[in-house]
């Protein structure tokens, strides 16, 4: 029995020591060694130095945790530059893995993940990110994107109500060209006997050389015409108005105006083609849309395109036409840094994919309770949002949360009831037009029905109808033809009546004739009256 206790002893005492042992040679006199840390090099959080020295947020981190704790710190980079993730033969890269395998001590801006906890474990979270949309910021005043810049000057109502007013002044005046009289021998004189009937084509033409300030072949004549085109020019004055008004706005920012992103969630990325997604190949956000049970996640990672680094998806955001999907801390330092055109765009919803970024270290080990401790009071002292603003926010860019969200919001488009009046009143013109048309046809019926009055014969001088009209002694010399032929024609009558009378005389003075041939008294007609045997006639 005393054997078995012996043995009993020996072994807890020998446990113990071995576990002593390697809390001392491990990570138990942690004080005594130089702690491992490993960090990628990545713009703002930990940048390489000519000298081998590092700078940025995580630098500064270790000092004030060194300050802290008391600890000694080396940062050492991962042979494959990766965060870690899992592949698919089970075994982990990256710096988790190098955790796993005791190469390091701890790991910085590892983001908490539910795979990566089953094999390392957290510090408290020193970072809330999510993710935004890093894009190219639009020119001032050219911040509507592909084809919706036309919203911008006209709301869609006011678009057809022009294209209603200009259609319907088209028809109305195609009408009074083709029924009104005045309009019709008006249009046919000065536009020719070919176009005597104007065409549809013609009108809307005439409709809209005065909507550009072109001027107008043909101007209307009648009433009717003139009525209706008094209120398509004053409808057409109106419009310009407003759109010119419109459009200086949209090139006339704010003073504190921050310009509008080309979409402003992932709904609006997911809905449109013109605007290209990308994010890092195997990173958190490839992940994470790869998985995603949401709608729109899947039909960004369809058709997204994947880079292999951060620095090739910022050049493709500069590019244009692409949105760089990122954690926030990314998307906001390059958004702050020169040349500063691009933007981020926080997504609507606050509770998309929300993500912490903490510390890695080995499973169960000693330091995670005191470098909570320290995190802790980094935070609530305030020193650890003034490292993340030192080297987020360079100052080097305007920072759009210090302005208020007014996206050209000064700027209005032109609304129906800005333009609703004129084209009440137009409408009304038109109607009134077309009554104006009907009268002009009534009145010119009831005065070409009027009996024509007789008017005097024509004298020897005048000239036929049917003579064509002509110039110089032409006309001369056909005038004298007409009236000699004329003058012939009176002698030929006057003697046809003279030898009536004539005759008539001698019949009633008994002349006949008789015996050997015609008798004739010495005077011809001495029973005649003088009155009846006119003097002019010939003998």
């Amino acid at each position: 029995m005393a054997w078995a206790v012996f043995l009993l002893v020996g072994s807890v005492l020998s446990f113990t020591c071995a576990v002593t042992a390697q809390l001392t040679n491990g990570t138990g006199d942690i004080r005594s060694r130089t702690i491992v840390v490993g960090s990628i090099e990545y713009p703002g959080f930990l940048n390489k130095r000519d000298d081998g020295t590092y700078e940025g947020f995580h630098k500064d981190l270790l000092t004030e945790l060194t300050a802290i704790l008391g600890y000694d710190f080396i940062i050492k980079e991962p042979d494959d530059q990766r965060y870690g993730y899992l592949q698919d033969d089970g075994t982990w890269v990256g710096m988790v893995g190098e955790l796993i395998r005791g190469d390091m001590d701890i790991a910085l801006g590892l983001t908490i993940a539910s795979p990566r906890e089953t094999v390392i474990d957290f510090s408290t979270v020193v970072l809330d990110e999510r993710l935004e949309i890093l894009v190219k910021k639009p020119l001032p005043g050219m911040q509507i994107a592909g084809r919706e810049w036309w919203r911008a000057v006209m709301t869609m109502p006011v678009w057809f109500m022009v294209i209603a007013s200009f259609l319907l002044s088209g028809i109305v005046l195609f009408v009074i060209i083709r029924v009104s009289p005045y309009e019709n021998r008006a249009y046919s004189a000065e536009v020719g006997e070919a176009s005597r009937l104007s065409t549809f084509g013609h009108s809307l033409w005439i409709c809209y050389s005065a909507m550009s300030w072109q001027g107008v072949d043909y101007s209307p004549r009648s009433v009717s015409g003139r009525f209706l085109f008094v209120f398509w020019f004053g409808f057409v004055v109106w419009t310009l108005i407003l759109c010119t008004g419109a459009i200086v706005g949209l090139f006339i920012p704010g003073p504190i105006a921050s310009p509008m992103a080309p979409v402003q969630s992932f709904d609006d990325l997911a809905a449109t083609d013109e605007i290209r997604p990308v994010f890092i190949r195997f990173g958190r956000v490839d992940l994470t849309f790869k998985s995603s049970p949401i709608d729109s996640y899947n039909r960004i990672h369809q058709k997204a395109t994947l880079v292999s680094n951060t620095d090739e998806g910022v050049r493709l955001a500069r590019e244009g036409g692409v949105a760089f999907i990122a954690e926030s801390s990314t998307a906001q330092f390059y958004s702050n840094r020169k040349p500063c055109d691009l933007m981020s765009v926080k997504e609507g919803n606050t509770f998309t994919d929300p993500r912490s970024q903490a510390i890695g270290l080995q499973a169960d080990s000693p330091l995670r309770k005191p470098l909570n401790n320290a995190i802790l009071q980094l935070k609530e002292s305030g020193k650890l949002n003034l490292l993340y603003q030192k080297w987020i926010y360079s100052e080097k860019c305007p920072r759009p949360e210090r302005h208020p969200e007014v996206s050209y919001s000064h700027v209005n488009p032109v609304d129906y009831r800005d333009i609703m009046p004129m084209f009440v009143e137009l409408v009304v013109a038109a109607i009134l037009a077309l009554c104006i048309m009907g009268i002009e046809v009534i009145w010119d019926k009831r005065t070409s029905k009027r009996p024509i009055q007789r008017t005097a014969a024509p004298t020897l001088l005048s000239i036929s109808p049917k003579t064509p009209l002509t110039s110089g002694n032409k006309a001369k010399k056909l005038l004298r033809a007409r009236t000699q032929k004329q003058r012939e024609r009176t002698t030929r009558s006057r003697m046809k009546i003279c030898r009536r009378l004539y005759m008539g005389c001698r019949v009633a003075a008994g002349v006949t004739s008789g015996g050997g041939g015609n008798q004739r008294a010495a005077n011809p007609i001495p029973s005649c009256p003088s009155g009846l045997f006119p003097r002019a006639c010939p003998s």
